[in-house]
């Protein structure tokens, strides 16, 4: 278990949230199945896409019109209250949802007036979804966002299986009733669990926006900040196509399972329950690698993953397969699908919850709201209005135009940030290697903030515990290549030195007064490079501290580049760098400001064997100075990152 999965277990308000998500997820799909079996979805004369197509797009319409003021309404009533009152009264329609349905039928007609109770149920869920995604961030620390969505996707999944379950079940037997009667129970239990955040362990602190004096006012700030932030916009753009594409698997999986795997309704819940698990064992995976991922970079591979597991699919409906085979194909397909999506969707919901200021959180959730529903109602209405004859034939098709955006979606991301990118690919791309291998296997956390310039040359040095303390520098900073000063037979390991050449780190000869790398590393640094290496030259223990080396001292005196002191600590020396690699820590990483060698640039010209060693101490100490505990460490806090990388 990770410290994030630990922590957020302990919090009594964010368990509440998480179990009230959950539990009113159950009664979600209990209700889509019933209406399904009032409607004898699975006769052979009725077509089940359309259908389900039509409750999805009921559901979906109030979002589209009244996301953005769901969203301004959790910035300026508590979020608590806000979706207190939206399960209240979900769990009331409920409670009448039969006599709703036979009202509608008879005033509407056969085809729409069973399914349009359902956008009451839309309504109030329109105002319960930017608050409660607005919500989390006040009652969990920043660092375990990540986390957090992925736990809460996780839960409720498990909830989505049972309601698809048990849905399905009550459809099969047409205990209809029960079924609406229990759907308003969740809702009622999820009411109960959120009135209780905050009542016994301290009220969270719920921002609100206080500059605008209505709604319009309100509505107008939160679209201008939106605007404003080509990264928001960018997550809200792709939430809306990511969301149109499941509205549209949504509504055609049905009719593969029904006509491909000549299959029933538990049929269908079973293949969703596959899509479920997927999601949750994705969500699994997001939540023990916690902030080790980048979001944006994760987004976009996951979507790219998403589409391969929708081909995977469509490969099981258009090859000459048996009925059982067609269905093994399918499920690794939609496991696949749905283990990439919750990568998709736990990563744009942690990254706006981490780059919203609070008080603009519901007016940009409620914008991305907008955006997500608006795409399922364009993909169901699509599905739905035009009363297509035979649609069910076309599933395969259908699925396969969806896969294709969704890649063209994620393609086009991996290409727009090569284009932007400031470093070499195949180094950013080993970089970012290094950043999950290091925040998740070896737990490092940066402490303070970046020292790292982003321009000009620089000299990062270290003291040295373990083999893998090049990784963690790595980690800490992807705006500048850090070319490191290493021993040359590193360079001949067989998958560890493709990674050090393409890190472009200097080999060195150990044991010798190598020459050749010292020049080499000075002309990188006249060049304006980021140089590292380690002042005690090799791993040191604690017997070992005194023993340094004047490289770093030579150096910068010689090159007149900042020196960046840093302290490694929590990793130890397996005694071999395979194992090393193999074994897990707890580390931390804290840099330092510049070191000042000005005084020792007098005297021969700063190469004496003193003034070396002089300077060599004092950079030393200043590491020290770094270690957990020392009265430096709490400066830090107050000293804002400047070097942050996006």
């Amino acid at each position: 278990m990770t410290d994030s999965i630990r922590s957020l277990i302990r919090s009594p308000n964010f368990v509440l949230l998480w179990l009230a998500y959950a539990v009113s997820v159950i009664g979600d799909h209990l209700c889509e199945f019933a209406i399904l079996g009032t409607q004898g979805a699975m006769r052979p004369d009725v077509d089940i896409a359309p259908l389900q197509a039509r409750i999805l797009f009921v559901f979906s319409f109030p979002f589209l019109l009244f996301g953005p003021l769901a969203g301004t309404l959790a910035d300026r009533i508590p979020r608590r209250i806000v979706m207190i009152a939206a399960d209240v009264a979900r769990g009331l329609i409920l409670l009448a949802f039969v006599p709703l349905i036979a009202w509608a039928q008879v005033r509407f007609g056969s085809d729409w007036g069973p399914v349009l109770p359902v956008a009451l149920l839309g309504l109030f869920s329109t105002m319960f979804s930017p608050a409660r995604s607005a919500m989390i961030p006040s009652i969990v620390e920043r660092q375990h966002l990540a986390t957090a969505n992925a736990m809460i996707a996780g839960l409720a999944l498990i909830g989505t299986m049972i309601g698809q379950w048990a849905g399905a079940r009550l459809a099969e037997r047409d205990l209809i009733r029960l079924a609406f009667g229990v759907d308003a129970g969740t809702f009622a239990a999820s009411a109960v669990l959120v009135a209780m955040i905050g009542a016994r362990w301290g009220m969270f602190r719920e921002d609100v926006d206080r500059k605008a004096s209505n709604f319009a006012g309100s509505l107008r700030l939160g679209g201008q900040y939106v605007l404003a932030h080509r990264r928001v916009v960018r997550l809200i753009v792709i939430a809306g196509v990511f969301w149109f594409s499941a509205a549209v698997v949504q509504c055609v999986t049905p009719a593969i399972v029904k006509n491909q795997y000549q299959g029933g309704f538990e049929d269908i819940a079973s293949f969703r329950i596959w899509t479920g698990c997927g999601l949750l064992v994705g969500a699994v995976a997001i939540s023990l690698v916690g902030n080790a991922l980048r979001s944006d970079i994760a987004i976009m591979w996951c979507l790219v993953g998403t589409a391969c597991g929708l081909f995977v699919i469509v490969l099981s409906t258009v090859l000459p397969w048996p009925p059982v085979w067609a269905w093994r194909v399918g499920v690794v397909g939609v496991f696949g699908a749905g283990f990439f999506g919750a990568g998709v969707q736990t990563s744009f919901n942690a990254l706006l919850q981490r780059i919203v200021p609070p008080r603009f959180r519901g007016r940009v959730f409620g914008l991305m709201t907008l955006t997500t529903w608006g795409g399922m109602v364009l993909a169901t209405g699509f599905l739905s209005i035009p009363n297509w004859p035979g649609m069910d034939r076309w599933a395969w098709l259908i699925l396969s135009l969806v896969g294709l955006l969704v890649a063209g979606a994620g393609l086009a991301g991996v290409v727009d940030r090569a284009r932007r990118a400031t470093l070499p690919l195949s180094y950013a791309f080993f970089r970012y290697v290094v950043e999950v291998l290091a925040k998740s296997w070896y737990g490092c956390d940066l402490i303070g903030p970046r020292r790292i310039p982003r321009q000009g040359p620089a000299i990062v040095t270290a003291n040295h515990i373990s083999p893998v303390d090049p990784l963690l520098i790595y980690s800490t900073c992807g705006y500048r290549l850090i070319s490191f000063m290493i021993a040359a037979e590193y360079y001949n390991l067989p998958i560890l030195g493709r990674f050090i050449r393409v890190g472009r780190a200097i080999p060195v000869r150990r044991g010798e007064n190598d020459i050749g790398a010292t020049k080499t590393a000075l002309r990188r640094l006249k060049q304006g490079d980021v140089i590292a290496l380690f002042i005690q030259g090799g791993i040191r223990g604690k017997e070992q501290q005194d023993q340094l080396k004047n490289g770093v001292a030579m150096l910068a005196l010689r090159t007149g580049a900042p020196v960046i002191p840093a302290y490694i600590s929590g990793a130890g020396d397996p005694g071999s760098i395979f194992k090393a690699l193999f074994s897990r820590f707890r580390t931390r990483i804290r840099f330092g400001p510049e070191v000042d060698l000005s005084g020792f640039k007098g005297a021969d010209g700063g190469r004496g064997q003193e003034v070396l060693t002089a300077a060599t101490r004092k950079v030393f100490n200043s590491i020290q100075a770094l270690r957990p505990g020392s009265s430096d460490e709490s400066s830090d806090a107050a000293v804002p990152d400047t070097c942050r990388d996006g």
